[in-house]
């Protein structure tokens, strides 16, 4: 199953488009959702291990609070992003990656966010909820 269908499959939306995406001001344009509607779902190589970590798009991780969970980390580079994920830095979805899942704990709040669709012309439309449950994601303060 791809992306796509599985993101479907969950009851997600995919948001085609005709412009990339890549960065939050990008999404946020292209659909007309304020920043903190929109998630940067972002590849983290940890001491511990590597983890999928999700924020909402107007926040930064705070390198020292993910720490704690998978040890002194740094942001993967494209490459390594690719290599774990199979998906391109810019199109990273929020479900469907095989990484420890860490949510960040004010999206919980939020029922739906837009986030990565697997390519960089494609957003994905989820309840937050959904992310958690499919990725078994854990929900932590880490901005």
């Amino acid at each position: 199953m791809d992306i796509k269908d599985l993101i479907r499959s969950v009851g997600g939306e995919i948001i085609e488009l005709d412009v990339d995406v890549k960065t939050v001001f990008q999404a946020s344009k292209a659909t007309g959702l304020p920043p903190d509607h929109i998630i940067k779902s972002l590849v983290f190589i940890g001491e511990r291990e590597a983890a999928l970590v999700i924020v909402s798009g107007d926040k930064r991780v705070n390198l020292d609070k993910l720490a704690r969970f998978i040890g002194k980390c740094r942001l993967a580079t494209p490459r390594e992003a690719l290599m774990l994920t199979g998906f391109e830095v810019g199109g990273m979805p929020p479900i469907g990656v095989p990484l420890r899942t860490i949510v960040d704990s004010n999206l919980v709040d939020k029922e739906y966010v837009v986030g990565g669709g697997g390519d960089i012309k494609t957003l994905s439309k989820l309840k937050v909820d959904t992310i958690i449950k499919y990725q078994s994601a854990e929900i932590y303060d880490i901005t």
